[in-house]
């Protein structure tokens, strides 16, 4: 299960982020999951909770957006999500092949959602 080893990747990238901008305390997290990042979202929650049951992120909420698949047609241009991922006709002109995509293949923490300190120490 290769989600433990993003969900890991992705504390660590919080924690450098909580240092860089003075985070107290961290109450929520929002990553966006797409629909080709290979990461399953219910193994990505399961690894959120096994690995913040201790530490300062234990009791943060993890949020995810399941972003889906969305492809410009290679033909005519048209955006459109296709309902399979590998067979995917153009509902304008029926082309299957030469789609760009747009979206569906990123994953990325969106937003942390913090207390910050403020220039006295205090939470702001």
């Amino acid at each position: 299960m290769h989600e433990l080893s993003l969900i890991q990747s992705m504390i660590d990238i919080i924690r450098e982020e909580r240092v860089k901008h003075g985070m107290e305390r961290i109450m929520r997290v929002r990553v966006v999951n797409g629909a080709l990042s290979g990461a399953v979202s219910d193994a990505l929650s399961f690894g959120w909770e096994c690995l913040t049951q201790e530490g300062e992120l234990k009791g943060v909420a993890l949020e995810i957006i399941d972003q889906p698949l969305r492809v410009a047609c290679g033909s005519c241009g048209l955006e459109f999500e296709p309902e399979d991922k590998q067979y995917m006709p153009c509902p304008s002109c029926e082309e299957i092949l030469g789609h760009d995509i747009i979206s569906g293949k990123e994953l990325y923490i969106e937003e942390i959602e913090a207390d910050v300190l403020d220039d006295k120490g205090g939470a702001a």
